[in-house]
């Protein structure tokens, strides 16, 4: 049982080390990463729905419409959204809408205010949805990028050391010019991660290795 724990201990204090090494490096990716964020498709926007959400903390009760009024032409203001433009797209779907309604006979249950808002702030939704998703595409490119340029600039190398892991066969692979340059590149993948993942996983080690040391005083308690 002893030399069971004493393993688990020496395994985990690998893992602490190694993702406190992930730790650093990733902050130092974020670090990099800041200033990029103020180029224009990296800026974070604005949620229209948020937007919506302030807007009714101050308006008076049963001002929703009005919200949605105020929240549209804030998004549009922030995000450098053409109001024309918006409008011209909110007609062509509101005339789509009307075509559709009439078909069921529903079309004069609609309220057109209500509707043009609707339509408008389903727009902007899509749009914030859409840019969100290249920026999160293109900062996580960026973080693989730098990432790695950090990894092979201070040779870290995720075979070398999580090395004693692997079987000999193994780690002799790993240990080729070709397995060198595949375990730093993992190792900048893993720190564009972020540091919060990485912190998380040091904690979680910590955790473990706490729980193990007292398991190792319960275990000496009863052979003594």
């Amino acid at each position: 049982m002893q030399f069971d724990i004493n393993s688990i201990s020496a395994v985990l204090g690998v893992l602490g080390a190694y993702f406190a090494i992930l730790l650093v490096l990733s902050v130092s990716v974020e670090t990099i990463l800041e200033p990029f964020s103020f180029f224009k498709g990296l800026r974070k926007q604005v949620n229209p729905d948020d937007v919506v959400r302030s807007v009714r903390e101050w308006l008076p009760e049963g001002s929703g419409e009005a919200a949605k009024v105020v929240a549209i032409q804030t998004v549009a203001e922030k995000t450098s959204t053409d109001l024309n433009e918006l409008n011209r797209m909110a007609k062509e779907v509101a005339e789509s809408a009307v075509k559709a309604l009439e078909e069921m006979g529903l079309e004069e249950q609609v309220d057109t205010a209500r509707k043009e808002a609707a339509i408008k702030l389903a727009i902007l939704r899509e749009r914030y949805a859409a840019s969100t998703k290249q920026r999160i595409t293109i900062l996580r490119t960026l973080s693989a990028l730098i990432g790695i340029a950090l990894a092979f600039a201070l040779q870290i190398n995720t075979f070398d050391i999580l090395g004693s892991f692997f079987s000999p066969q193994v780690a002799a692979t790993l240990g080729t010019p070709l397995g060198q340059i595949g375990g730093t590149v993992i190792t900048g993948l893993a720190a564009s991660a972020g540091s919060s993942f990485w912190h998380d996983m040091l904690g979680r080690v910590r955790n473990l290795k706490e729980t193990t040391k007292q398991l190792e005083k319960v275990v000496a308690g009863n052979e003594e």
